[in-house]
């Protein structure tokens, strides 16, 4: 039986026995009801008089006091109608004190095991609260320490065989190659082992690996020495007739470790997630829905955060302070395709690909740049700008030198128009500027001499104009991805004096216990500091990959506060960037910490921002929860915000069915404890070196570029 299966289907005598046993209180409160609105009347009355006996207690997570309001939330919500986007937008009722009750008095509710999983978790903390072990604090720094990682001896040497096996595909790929490459090629004369000489030389050239990047099934087989289990190339095989493009270049694939019967490896299990198709993946490509709404652009009308913006896609907006932009050409490429990317919704229309050839030859063209530019430089708010993609290092060194100086051009002449207006109505000044890239991950050997002349020149010139920081927003989702050329690669990028920060993507096999903590402590070690960790955005199509918020609710209380230091210095991040990784070290040790967690937990909403301050407001048949999300408080929002209502999200899949998966990746759920009393979170504060600098002036008030 799949983990997506649930275990329980049939009739509900079992699930009948369980409440009576569990919860006999609860139990007779329904039995004994007249109707089912008399069962409702007395659960508000049992619950209000609970409520006054436990106000005394501390309030937290686990508390009874919570868990009774929580119950109050959700029975307020009871028969309250939702769409569910996971299921084509079908509309559905939230009604689980209706299917308890028709359980309870004999009646089948057709509600399933995970979803009396879930509301009976809550239901027991208040009327049979019990001691629930949950696993200590001990236990949880033991496992971080002990989780390979891609320095660890024996995964090097297993490596070094996988890297062979995909050596000895791209030999056979480049002698059947039509076009014969002026590099990359062959003399007819050399036998087998030379030709792996030279694709060994090759190996540290990142052209080589975007030339011959894995983008059929007969490549794939080649690579792998045609081990993947059957299941594996099936989502191949049947995603490539819907249209989902392959695209993974040798080293990221040299990564994956098969074993000679196929078998694949449990350390490694995050990497082959964000790679290898998901057959829910498959089956929904051609119906995924954007999940961003302001990433559906109408020319002529502003988006759903309000904000006018210039013609074309290569400028978002969602926030007042910052743009991203994607200039064109192969900067919208990336080095692999990962399966669960928020961009899955422009493969799907086309408008994305791996052509980098043609990619190349389209660049913005004069008049549509201009008014890029000019928009930059004339809104009032602006000050940080996101160049990304795609991925801003998939530009090549010319390119990307030429992006930047373009935008110093932008940003000298803000400074100038501001600088002359009058207090009070002056306009932003671009004080951040930040490059977002996966290929620290899946390609370091990108990373250059000549890379790190051009970002360390712009810091320079860029300082003298205002312009205080400078990021590089790197992506990697487990230490397995730190290879000994991540390494190398991040010392050179701190000699350029920008910061290094990464965003993780809580994928499930991410989300395994202490994987994160790992992560974070590692990432200190080379000086990188944690920025954000995102839930899984989207909807049936990312179930696989998906990660319930109450598991991203409890990492961040249960985990992440190992890393949390009493004194925020993290301001100081940016004095010295080429000796982060010292001062790391240096807070770890007078906090006495195991890592610096400057990262905030959250996800990207699909209307107007990010935010993990959510509440459970009801539940499906299924047992996926239905959440109800505040804006950050933390940060500024469109004005639109202030007129919007709360953001709804149904979730993909429920706890018990995503417990199911941790199962199938070794993991013992009773690690878990405690997971289903995470049914509200609040969002964390922001660090203070993602603050931004406070200007020396008084700022407009006024936008300029939104229409609310």
């Amino acid at each position: 039986m799949s983990y997506i299966e649930n275990r329980f289907v049939g009739t509900y005598t079992e699930v009948k026995r369980r409440i009576l046993h569990e919860i006999p209180v609860f139990y007779d409160l329904a039995k004994s009801a007249e109707s089912f609105e008399l069962f409702l009347v007395s659960l508000k009355e049992e619950l209000q008089n609970k409520i006054s006996i436990s106000n005394t207690e501390k309030e937290n997570k686990h508390s009874v006091q919570s868990a009774i309001l929580q119950m109050l939330t959700i029975l307020n919500n009871e028969g309250r109608e939702f769409v569910d986007p996971n299921r084509n937008n079908q509309k559905f009722k939230s009604q689980p004190f209706y299917w308890i009750y028709q359980t309870i008095i004999g009646n089948n509710s057709y509600a399933n095991s995970d979803f009396f999983d879930d509301i009976l978790n809550l239901i027991s903390r208040i009327f049979a609260p019990n001691n629930e072990k949950v696993i200590s604090g001990k236990e949880l720094l033991d496992r971080m320490i002990s989780i390979p990682k891609a320095t660890d001896a024996n995964v090097l040497k297993q490596r070094e065989k996988s890297k062979l096996r995909v050596m000895k595909g791209l030999v056979t790929i480049i002698e059947n190659s039509k076009n014969k490459h002026k590099i990359y090629h062959f003399s007819e004369e050399k036998n087998l082992d030379e030709k792996l000489i030279s694709v060994g030389k090759w190996w540290n050239d990142y052209r080589f690996h975007l030339r011959y990047a894995i983008q059929s099934l007969e490549q794939l087989r080649l690579t792998t020495d045609n081990l993947l289990p059957k299941k594996v190339m099936r989502n191949f095989e049947n995603g490539v007739k819907k249209g989902i493009p392959i695209f993974i270049n040798p080293y990221f694939l040299s990564l994956v470790h098969i074993g000679d019967n196929g078998e694949l490896s449990a350390s490694d299990r995050t990497i082959r997630d964000y790679i290898f198709n998901s057959k829910d993946l498959v089956d929904t490509f051609g119906n995924i829905k954007a999940w961003e709404k302001e990433d559906i652009i109408v020319h002529g009308e502003p988006n759903a955060a309000g904000w006018q913006l210039p013609e074309g896609d290569s400028v978002h907006r969602r926030y007042p302070e910052v743009a991203i932009f994607i200039p064109e050409g192969r900067g919208r490429a990336c080095a692999g395709l990962c399966v669960s990317c928020q961009r899955m919704y422009g493969f799907q229309k086309g408008t994305l690909n791996f052509d980098l050839e043609k990619m190349d030859k389209k660049v913005d063209k004069n008049e549509k740049r201009q008014s890029i530019f000019d928009y930059f430089e004339n809104d009032s708010h602006l000050q940080d700008i996101l160049i990304t993609g795609g991925d801003s290092f998939m530009n090549t060194d010319t390119r990307l030198k030429d992006i930047l100086n373009e935008f110093f051009s932008v940003a000298e002449r803000k400074k100038e128009i501001s600088e002359s207006q009058n207090e009070g109505e002056r306009i932003a000044m671009f004080q951040r500027v930040r490059l977002g890239t996966r290929m620290l991950a899946y390609l370091p050997q990108r990373v250059s001499d000549e890379l790190v002349i051009i970002l360390r020149d712009f810091k320079e010139r860029a300082e003298k104009i205002g312009i205080k920081q400078f990021i590089i927003q790197s992506h990697f989702e487990t230490t397995m991805e730190i290879t000994p050329e991540v390494i190398e690669a991040i010392k050179m990028l701190r000699e350029t004096g920008w910061i290094i920060v990464n965003q993780q993507v809580f994928t499930a096999a991410a989300s395994r216990r202490s994987h994160s903590m790992q992560l974070r402590r590692e990432l200190n070690k080379l000086g990188v500091l944690p920025y954000y960790t995102f839930a899984v955005k989207g909807f049936r199509e990312n179930r696989e990959n998906f990660t319930p918020l109450a598991r991203v609710a409890q990492e961040v209380y249960e985990e992440k506060s190992f890393g949390k230091p009493v004194n925020d210095r993290s301001i100081e991040f940016y004095n010295n960037p080429k000796n982060n990784h010292k001062l790391f070290k240096q807070i770890e040790k007078e906090e006495e910490i195991p890592f610096v967690a400057t990262d905030r937990s959250l996800i990207n909403l699909p209307a107007l921002g990010k935010s993990l301050s959510f509440e459970q407001v009801g539940i499906t048949i299924d047992g996926r929860r239905v959440l109800s999300f505040e804006h950050d408080k933390f940060r500024n929002h469109s004005p639109v915000v202030h007129h919007s209502e709360k953001v709804i999200i149904v979730e993909a899949k429920s706890i018990a069915c995503y417990l199911r998966q941790l199962e199938t990746m070794g993991e013992d759920i009773n690690d878990y404890n405690g997971i289903y009393s995470y049914s509200n979170a609040e969002t964390e504060r922001r660090s203070k070196v993602f603050e931004y600098p406070e200007f020396d002036y008084k700022q407009t008030d006024n936008y300029n570029n939104c229409d609310i």
